[in-house]
Order: C-alpha cells, then structure tokens, then sequence
C-alpha cells in the first residue's frame, strides 16, 4: 500500500514539475510573437508627420486636408478599438474598414502620385523605429 502511494506521489510530482517548466519555456516565445513598439509623445508624432509630409512634398492646402482625414480616422480607430461589445474579429473588420476609407479620402484629396509618396515617406519612419538603434 505503501508502495503505491509513494508511487502516486511521484508520478504527481513529476508531472507537476515538468508542466511548470514547459510554462516558464513558453513564456518568452509570446512576448516575441508581439514586439514592442517604441512609445512617442504627441510632439514626436507630430513631427514626424509634419516631416513625412514634407518628404512627400504635400503644400499647406493638402497638409492641412490630409490632417483632416487623419485625424478623422484616428478618432474613428479609438472608438472602435474601446467599443467592448465588438469581438477580436469585429474590431479586425472595423479597423480595416476605417482604414481603406482613409486611404480612400487620402487618394481623392493628395491625388494617387503624392498619396503614394506620403504612404512611403509613413512607412519609412516606421522601418526606422522598428530598426535596432546602433550605439
């Protein structure tokens, strides 16, 4: 009888203890799945844009539009990603949606040739924040 509880015990034990290290493992595999993004304040956003649409060439008239439609589509983001009742894939759709309606606004207002060099001149600063910084 003995045998068979100092058995039990070990066999609980092992497992016990082979589970929580197959946990610990696994635990830095998820925070690589989803990297950090560097935080910026308000300020440096701002800059940044106001340099991609410099880098794109836009003139005040299509800077100030373009701010518009931005500005739009962040508020409409924000409100899609705080709504509780959306499920993961609703919030999925929605975002999408409110993306390619900015694109769209974006296109109509800046015309396709400075569009496209604002969407590379955007995509251009987030390579570089995503870049290692070299010390």
């Amino acid at each position: 009888m003995k045998k068979v509880f100092v058995t039990m015990f070990a066999v609980v034990t092992v497992g016990t203890v082979s589970n929580a290290q197959e946990a610990k493992l696994d635990a830095p595999k998820k925070m690589e799945a989803a990297p950090m993004q560097p935080k910026i304040s308000k300020e440096q956003k701002e800059a940044q844009l106001a340099e991609a649409f410099k880098t794109a060439g836009l003139t005040a008239d299509e800077q100030t539009k373009a701010r518009q439609v931005l500005d739009e589509a962040n508020a409409k983001s924000k409100e899609v990603k705080s709504d509780a009742k959306l499920s993961d894939e609703e919030k999925k759709a929605k975002s999408k949606e409110v993306s390619d309606t900015k694109n769209a606004k974006l296109k109509e207002a800046l015309g396709e040739a400075k569009f496209k060099a604002l969407q590379q001149a955007l995509k251009a600063q987030r390579e570089a924040m995503k870049a290692p910084v070299k010390e």
